[in-house]
């Protein structure tokens, strides 16, 4: 899944209050809204071992899934806490993760809602690197442009008190019925 930073909001040096788009393909990617990252992702970018905290800030990052467990560099197994289900029609299941330190992340399953495909009781994750093709198609998208303002605010020069925006935090899919490539 490509986690893009969402521009739009301007500079902020600490990742929990910025706002990213995302998506599996560029599609999904225009299309979702604009939200902030889960614990356990923060925490992945945190813990990468070629500090990936200011790439993440500036561009965004990659982030990688699997069911089967690796103990290769840079994996995180996160473990089921609970999996919800919705007497709504048409609402898939979403699981609550957390891995061992206790930084958590949510995924919903995607698909046809009638689907007998269940949610994982385990998940690794890693992040990675934004891919350069990835950074140019989102400056060609205008996802990483700055509101074009010259207007100059009092935060500028003052650290003033950060009122919290009640963004929604990512929920990652689940597992995709085919694969598809970002473009």
């Amino acid at each position: 899944m490509i986690v893009i930073r969402d521009g739009g909001q301007g500079y902020t040096h600490i990742l929990s209050e910025a706002n990213f788009k995302y998506g599996r393909t560029s599609n999904e990617l225009e299309r979702f809204d604009t939200m902030r990252l889960p614990s356990g992702l923060i925490q992945l970018v945190e813990d990468h071992p070629f500090n990936l905290y200011e790439e993440a800030l500036e561009t965004g990052f990659v982030v990688e899934m699997t069911r089967r467990g690796s103990r290769a560099r840079g994996w995180t197994k996160f473990t089921s806490s609970i999996q919800l289900t919705s007497g709504e029609p048409f609402r898939n299941p979403r699981g609550l993760y957390s891995n061992e330190i206790g930084s958590t992340l949510e995924i919903q399953r995607v698909g046809c809602p009638s689907d007998v495909l269940e949610l994982p009781n385990v998940i690794w994750l890693r992040v990675a690197e934004l891919p350069l093709r990835y950074i140019a198609w989102a400056f060609e998208n205008e996802i990483l442009s700055q509101p074009k303002s010259y207007q100059k605010t009092l935060d500028t020069w003052v650290n003033l008190p950060v009122l919290v925006e009640k963004i929604p935090t990512l929920v990652l899919p689940g597992e995709p019925a085919k694969s598809e490539n970002f473009i």
